[in-house]
């Protein structure tokens, strides 16, 4: 069973190495998705403002990560979609092994969004990585355009209602009861 907390700046080495597995995973596919480790820089205000989250095996090795926010991405979203209610979910990753902890971590963070007043669940993906993008179709997001920014290669926009619901996944995931120990 696994359980998610907030990512303190003590976790930021196993933050970052759940990253840096899950971009080896898409090198070795080919997906030049994400450098081969994030900068502290890209991580570290996340964790620090509250808005990253770690999921810890049995044994306490980090096995998945995201960060939520109520801030989207101005590159991305128009204005008027940020003055909506809605929080971006980024940095979303797994280690091998634990299939199905993906789609429990988007529920759970679709959970906390509405919890928190939010009415969408939104993300941006890599404009080049189509089987991420049908991944996310399939998790109930809708394709909302994609932007083409030369210093970008994100940009594939998807959101879904955020829902104040339990899923099966997150109770696989054993994430079903699970809320963070703070909320920024």
């Amino acid at each position: 069973m696994t359980r998610i907390k907030q990512a303190t700046p003590p976790d930021l080495d196993a933050f970052l190495d759940v990253l840096s597995a899950a971009t080896a995973r898409l090198h070795a596919r080919g997906i030049n998705q994400w450098p081969p480790r994030f900068a502290v820089s890209k991580v570290l205000p996340d964790i620090q403002a509250g808005r990253a989250y770690v999921v810890r095996d049995e044994q306490g090795g980090a096995v998945g990560t995201a960060i939520l926010s109520e801030h989207g991405d101005s590159d991305f979203w128009t204005p008027d979609e940020l003055a909506e209610p809605a929080y971006y979910v980024s940095k979303i990753a797994t280690v091998d092994g634990y299939s199905g902890l993906g789609s429990a971590l988007l529920d759970w963070c679709g959970r906390e969004a509405a919890r928190r007043g939010g009415t969408l669940l939104r993300l941006d993906a890599w404009r080049t990585n189509s089987d991420l993008q049908k991944y996310y179709l399939a998790q109930g997001f809708r394709h909302v355009r994609t932007v083409e920014l030369p210093h970008r290669n994100s940009g594939a926009l998807f959101e879904r209602p955020a829902r104040n619901v339990t899923t099966d996944a997150m109770r696989d995931h054993g994430l079903a009861d699970a809320s963070p120990t703070k909320v920024r």
